[in-house]
């Protein structure tokens, strides 16, 4: 009789661990995000108000096409770190999804294979 509260509580306690894994998980998952998008924003800050300088320095036409120039640079330059940001973003969600996996398979065990299509004889 004494083993009742034991065995109604087993199921709780699987659950409220499974609970706190995805919490740590989302939390975790999160401050990786927010880094991603605060270094993001860091680095356009940086260019926005390096290019402002560059065009609050134009004295005459030859400042003027040497501006050009480096906005032609900057356009590069931020392509390609958008392009690294995004590798980096898809490369996280990749972990969310196995990770999420993961603690799936954990929780409720490995889902059963796709049912094969019956093949039908010629």
């Amino acid at each position: 009789m004494h083993d009742l509260p034991k065995n109604l509580m087993e199921p709780w306690e699987t659950s409220l661990t499974a609970v706190v894994k995805a919490n740590r998980l989302a939390l975790d998952n999160l401050q990786k995000l927010s880094v991603l998008q605060m270094d993001m924003l860091r680095t356009c800050m940086d260019l926005g108000f390096a290019r402002l300088r560059a065009a609050a320095d134009i004295k005459d036409a030859q400042d003027f096409l040497a501006f050009q120039a480096g906005q032609i640079d900057a356009t590069i330059s931020l392509s390609e770190t958008l392009d690294d940001e995004g590798k980096a973003l898809a490369d996280l969600g990749d972990d969310i999804i196995a990770e999420c996996s993961r603690l799936t398979e954990d929780v409720v065990g490995r889902p059963p294979q796709p049912l094969q299509p019956p093949r039908w004889a010629a």
